[in-house]
């Protein structure tokens, strides 16, 4: 590893993980093709507590087409052996839904899908910052709770065809509602590491909030795959803006997924794909690709064991290849409760650091979400890392023969909570 890298160097290539954009899993209705892309996440009975809500809600849907959920979460991180600051905590308030506003006589239907998120932290570290900032861990041990204020996530026609077998996105997208997706997919609810969300840390950008089209079906009964572009950056603190940018810079992120699944009502579940994609040059971030391999499926009704892989060149992105085996178990007498064991390694992607030839790294993970009642979620959970960390205390003070720490290992405690309402 090359050590004698001038600070400003350093400074200049550790930007764009300090900035790159987060993943977020959306929720609305799905078509056939959907069962990932709208709402992922476990349905809870009502509650007595929230009655009289949800059956307003349940109204609406009737009445108007509207499907409206909202929900707040918190997490909050611990570190054994930190080099800036032990603990980081943030939380977050979501409204989420779709209203349909075009219905056809085969059934198929057309409306604006929408979410809209406010994030802030609790302490001076967010979990979106505390793996970089605080541990010196080139990843994030948490993607989406950040200090971002409020984002856009999600602001688009959503359109279904030929009898539900396609779907066509219009307006601003999450890449991760359609790309490389699995069952344990989304941090809000499952793995808080990165390298076992979509992506598993090689697709570069990951924009959200970002202009773009989309369309995907079932080409077979089985067989399916779907195509997108949308503006490589995404801004979905401002809209506006990012659009803007899109037309000054011309710069595209384009994703082509081909998949099997053995029922098209298990897409979700049970589905084996690859995933190609493209980005241009943005910024710093030289132009390059990448692809992506899921093998997910279900056993007994109870087991969901994955197989996960990614390689990609340039455009920006953490890792220049990464591998994730592990599993999900949903106990028989708590269906809607989730035990979750994943191990991964990974390769940092050199020219997203400066050119600067990190060893590998190892990450492991182990989750239990619990549905404590109808509208609360509890989810504690243990990472393991193992890495060569980048030490920001001394970079700041230009202490130049102390900034890599090699064969770090770290463990990392952490507490979910979700409440829905």
């Amino acid at each position: 590893m090359e050590k004698s890298l001038k600070f400003s160097t350093l400074a200049i290539a550790l930007t764009p993980l300090m900035a790159c954009p987060v993943f977020a899993a959306s929720e609305e209705t799905k078509t056939q093709f959907e069962d990932v892309a709208v709402m992922p996440e476990p349905t809870s009975a009502p509650s007595s507590h929230f009655e009289l809500w949800n059956e307003t809600k349940k109204r609406w849907q009737e009445e108007h087409g509207l499907q409206l959920g909202m929900d707040y979460n918190m997490l909050g991180l611990t570190a054994s052996d930190a080099l800036g600051e032990s603990s980081a905590a943030s939380g977050a308030l979501r409204v989420y839904g779709q209203w349909d506003m075009v219905h056809t006589d085969s059934g198929s239907t057309g409306g604006i899908v929408f979410k809209v998120e406010h994030r802030h932290k609790y302490t001076d570290s967010s979990p979106k910052d505390f793996g970089l900032k605080d541990l010196g861990y080139i990843g994030f041990v948490h993607p989406l709770y950040g200090d971002q204020g409020f984002r856009t996530t999600h602001l688009f026609w959503r359109q279904s065809m030929l009898n539900d077998r396609m779907v066509a996105y219009a307006g601003f997208l999450d890449m991760t509602d359609y790309t490389d997706f699995y069952p344990l997919a989304s941090p809000w609810n499952d793995f808080n590491n990165s390298v076992f969300s979509s992506g598993s840390g090689t697709i570069g950008g990951l924009p959200d909030g970002g202009l773009g089209v989309m369309l995907g079906g079932f080409i077979t009964d089985s067989v399916y795959s779907s195509a997108s572009i949308m503006d490589a950056k995404g801004n979905a603190s401002d809209l506006i803006q990012g659009a803007e940018d899109l037309f000054d810079s011309g710069a595209t992120w384009k994703s082509f997924e081909i998949g099997y699944t053995p029922s098209r009502d298990m897409l979700f579940i049970e589905n084996a794909h690859v995933t190609f994609w493209q980005r241009d040059a943005v910024g710093s971030d030289k132009e390059g690709h990448g692809i992506n391999v899921n093998f997910s499926g279900l056993i007994a009704q109870q087991w969901l064991p994955f197989l996960r892989a990614g390689w990609a060149k340039d455009a920006g992105a953490i890792y220049d290849a990464s591998v994730s085996a592990g599993f999900g178990y949903m106990p028989t007498q708590r269906n809607q409760d989730m035990f979750g064991l994943a191990l991964n390694w990974a390769s940092p992607m050199a020219s997203t650091f400066g050119n600067i030839d990190f060893d590998d790294q190892y990450t492991a993970e182990i989750y239990y979400r619990a549905q404590v009642t109808p509208w609360l979620q509890l989810s504690p959970s243990v990472q393991v890392l193992n890495h060569t960390a980048i030490n920001v205390n001394a970079i700041e003070s230009q202490d130049l023969a102390n900034i890599f720490i090699k064969d770090k290992t770290d463990v990392v405690f952490g507490l979910k909570a979700r409440f829905a309402f």
